[in-house]
């Protein structure tokens, strides 16, 4: 928020001037920033960001909230047209203060900006995250970073992402514990970018194995270390006798390390006598 010192006398044509710019002027109240709240001190403003100017004075505060112009300007009162583009929160306050100040308006301006609707630098994250939403580039953001800040995966996401960026036809699959390559945890994230966590594919092992049922399928995943998931073979059951089903059809040969496909089932039959 944006706080600046105004006497009672200078209230009433302040709002009249805001009204004429077309800002909106309502009445200031101290809110708490919101829960889960990304700080934006770095975040750089943009077209069709909207920020919010509150002033305080000796009377009641006053809030002009707006949205940058495709120009890069907001319009404030007493200044008109204000350039804000590649400005942070806090130096845009500071710019407002020295021109209110410079102008004769205020003698001592304290001004805050808060950045209400992060839009032209962002990205989005959903799915199996903790707290899916809009994010704000307000530094270099890493999808592992992106993801810690919306909360971590959860226990039934998958260990891979789905990584989509404007223009670019190809959907990247960035495995979560890949710290590098081009794309991995480590990829920075452009603006507009979308980060899909999807919930985790799931095999099936059953049969004479200890612990039958489903189990998410981790990248790369194995028959032999399946098995072991499920508690590994019974007395009766024979790893040198394994049936796998896949996309309705039944394969008899079966490699222990070979790796395993969503849906499959696998099934642990009786050693022969």
């Amino acid at each position: 928020m944006m706080k600046i010192r105004m006497a009672h006398s200078l209230v009433l044509p302040l709002l009249m001037a805001a009204a004429a710019a077309g800002a909106q002027v309502p009445t200031a109240r101290p809110t708490p920033a919101p829960a889960g709240a990304v700080p934006n001190d770095g975040y750089r403003l943009a077209p069709d960001d909207e920020v919010e100017v509150t002033i305080f004075g000796q009377g009641p505060g006053q809030v002009v909230k707006t949205r940058v112009k495709s120009d890069g300007t907001i319009t404030l009162p007493f200044l008109g047209a204000v350039q804000v583009r590649n400005q942070t929160a806090r130096e845009l306050a500071a710019d407002i203060a020295a021109r209110l100040r410079s102008g004769g308006y205020f003698v001592k301006p304290v001004v805050n900006v808060e950045v209400t609707q992060f839009v032209s630098s962002s990205v989005t994250v959903f799915g199996e995250v903790g707290t899916p939403g809009i994010y704000p580039l307000d530094l270099q953001l890493t999808v592992g970073m992106t993801l810690a800040r919306a909360g971590g995966t959860r226990g039934t996401s998958a260990d891979f992402a789905i990584l989509k960026r404007v223009g670019d036809p190809v959907e990247h699959r960035i495995l979560l514990s890949d710290l590098s390559g081009e794309w991995s945890a480590a990829t920075l994230l452009e603006a507009k970018d979308t980060l899909f966590v999807p919930v985790a594919p799931v095999i099936y092992v059953y049969g004479q194995v200890n612990s039958p049922g489903s189990f998410p399928l981790k990248t790369g995943m194995t028959v032999r270390q399946a098995l072991a998931r499920a508690g590994g073979p019974t007395l009766a059951g024979s790893t040198r006798n394994v049936t796998i089903f896949r996309d309705g059809e039944k394969l008899k040969k079966v490699d222990l390390d070979g790796e395993l496909k969503a849906e499959d089932s696998v099934f642990i039959n009786e050693k022969w006598l």
